[in-house]
């Protein structure tokens, strides 16, 4: 009779304690792509010295986009930060202006959040409508990208890469327009 109670106790204590996995609900999985949003898809497993790995996201349809190939041949910002970042709020409208000021002399600008969980897609998207971020804003949900790199000391961080891919400076903390105007003009 005992047998059979915690044959019992513990069937009820198995199912009670399951929950839904989001990533085998098709249902309730985030977003792949909202306007500029995306979740990140891969990153690759190591990079040449003084470069970032290259790592893909999502477009509007679907399809994967390298960020090699997406700025091959530009001069790049990659700011880290996240919604939650009390400086990496404060210098979004900076980088919003200046890229509306440089990217005519071919500057690209991509964010990456380090923004987590089931409503992270959520958050950046509006964060991003909120503030008007124009360019490309990459969701890293799981780090990923950011363990690939490895030296990310905290938020925001900021990574100029010139046209070959190289990273030229690297910049910690909260930054002024100006700053990351003269930074980004010396690699144009």
């Amino acid at each position: 009779m005992m047998r059979i109670h915690i044959l019992l106790l513990l069937a009820v204590t198995m199912t009670a304690c399951q929950t839904k996995n989001p990533s085998n609900d098709r249902t309730s999985a985030p977003p792949k792509y909202t306007g500029n949003v995306s979740l990140l898809a891969s990153t690759a497993a190591s990079a040449p010295a003084n470069s970032l790995p290259d790592f893909t996201w999502y477009d509007a349809s679907g399809k994967k986009v390298s960020f090699a190939e997406f700025s091959k041949g530009k001069p790049v910002l990659v700011n880290f930060w996240a919604t939650w970042c009390g400086p990496c709020v404060r210098e979004t409208p900076d980088l919003v202006e200046l890229h509306k000021e440089l990217a005519d002399q071919g500057a690209l600008f991509i964010g990456v959040s380090a923004d987590q969980g089931d409503e992270a897609m959520d958050l950046v998207t509006e964060f991003t409508a909120k503030y008007k971020v124009p360019y490309q804003i990459v969701v890293d949900n799981n780090g990923e990208l950011q363990r690939a790199i490895g030296n990310l000391r905290g938020y925001p961080t900021t990574f100029y890469l010139d046209k070959n891919g190289t990273i030229v400076k690297r910049l910690l903390g909260l930054q002024s327009k100006q700053r990351f105007a003269d930074e980004f003009k010396a690699i144009l």
